[in-house]
């Protein structure tokens, strides 16, 4: 198969990273996949990962996107395109007249209500399939919009690599010391966007009343973004120690992870967090807010991670106090969190998913 992976993101993270891993094991696979990128950073990290990619304009949904997006259809001689984002849809879904691709949809919507007007379900129906990470967005996107039952749909959840995503002890210690962290101090990790609905207020708030109460903690933030100012002035404010490290490359998010007692996900709004994927990979305890398609992927038995409600600074302090202080319970749940992610969600897995639903929608093409 001929395969199309547009997104107009300008991150790394999240589905940037989801689309890296599926290329890769599309190409491994013996399928020509092939990344389309409207961020030139993006395009960029792409290359350093060895992968295919054409950066295309994307600014807007205007003639000169789609005909650049269209010829690269054309030159790729495209079996199908998988989008993530409306502004993907919408340029496929023009670019698709051209050059007639499948489009299939990873839904991507959490962050705003699905939009009803005549224009967006026109596109809509361009779309051949429809892949949800989690149950949550599924039933979410059902629940706005019922006439999407009458479509093909697949439910395929984010896989992770256990290799590269792997615990080491030596590279915890090295990132300690890059970042003048004392080799007592307890270490809290978030690897998250510094954006609205990430949470990081909430865990500020949790973490500085353990401090407060004698914990000896320094919560590392890991991530980029709008907020980085605001949450500056706030753990400093509460008086909580913080480094912050911007956005990092795999390896460096590795060393964080490994360096990590807990790991901390307080993002109220998820499909299926990569973030959490991967530090579970790591065997990290896992505390996050139990958001979205998040209780999906950690489990809610409490043995491979733990669930604390959703903008409650107090139940996240609790939680987090605890598994510090209890060294046994976090090795106990980051080994059983690894298990979890070797198990059921799986890199292979993953890539067979949409190896399967991309065969059934490009054979409708023939």
């Amino acid at each position: 198969m001929r395969i199309a992976l547009m997104t107009s993101v300008k991150g790394w993270r999240g589905s940037a990273a989801s689309y890296a891993k599926l290329a890769l094991g599309l190409i491994h696979r013996g399928h020509a996949a092939h990344l389309i990128a409207a961020s030139q950073r993006l395009a960029a990290r792409y290359e350093e990962e060895g992968l295919p990619v054409t950066l295309i304009p994307a600014r807007n949904t205007g003639p000169i996107e789609i005909r650049a997006l269209s010829r690269v259809f054309r030159g790729l001689k495209a079996d199908a395109v998988v989008v993530d984002t409306p502004r993907d849809l919408r340029l496929s879904a023009w670019a698709a007249l051209l050059h007639p691709a499948r489009i299939v949809y990873r839904y991507n919507l959490n962050y705003r209500p699905a939009r009803s007007h005549l224009a967006d379900r026109l596109y809509l129906r361009r779309v051949s399939a429809f892949v949800f990470q989690s149950r949550f967005i599924q039933d979410d996107a059902l629940r706005q919009q019922p006439w999407i039952r009458r479509l093909t749909r697949f439910h395929i959840p984010n896989g992770y690599d256990t290799v590269r995503f792997s615990r080491s002890p030596a590279e915890g210690a090295a990132f300690r010391r890059q970042w003048d962290i004392p080799a007592n101090a307890l270490i809290v990790v978030t690897t998250a966007k510094l954006e609205r609905n990430k949470g990081h207020e909430i865990a500020i708030e949790a973490l500085s009343k353990l401090h407060r109460n004698g914990l000896e903690l320094i919560y590392v933030i890991c991530g980029d973004g709008s907020r980085d100012a605001t949450l500056r002035a706030f753990a400093s404010q509460l008086g909580l120690p913080v480094r912050f490290t911007g956005l990092l490359d795999v390896e460096s998010v590795v060393a964080a992870l490994s360096a990590a007692d807990v790991v901390l996900h307080p993002s109220i709004q998820e499909i299926f967090p990569n973030s959490v994927g991967e530090a579970m990979s790591c065997a990290c305890a896992v505390v996050a807010a139990d958001a979205g398609g998040t209780g999906e992927l950690l489990g809610r038995d409490g043995r491979t991670g733990a669930l604390v409600p959703p903008h409650d600074s107090e139940a996240m302090a609790n939680v987090v106090g605890e598994l510090l202080q209890n060294p046994r319970r976090r090795a106990s749940m980051g080994a059983m969190a690894r298990q979890r992610i070797a198990l059921e969600f799986n890199l292979e897995r993953m890539v067979a998913g949409y190896e399967a639903a991309l065969r059934q929608v490009a054979g409708a093409r023939e």
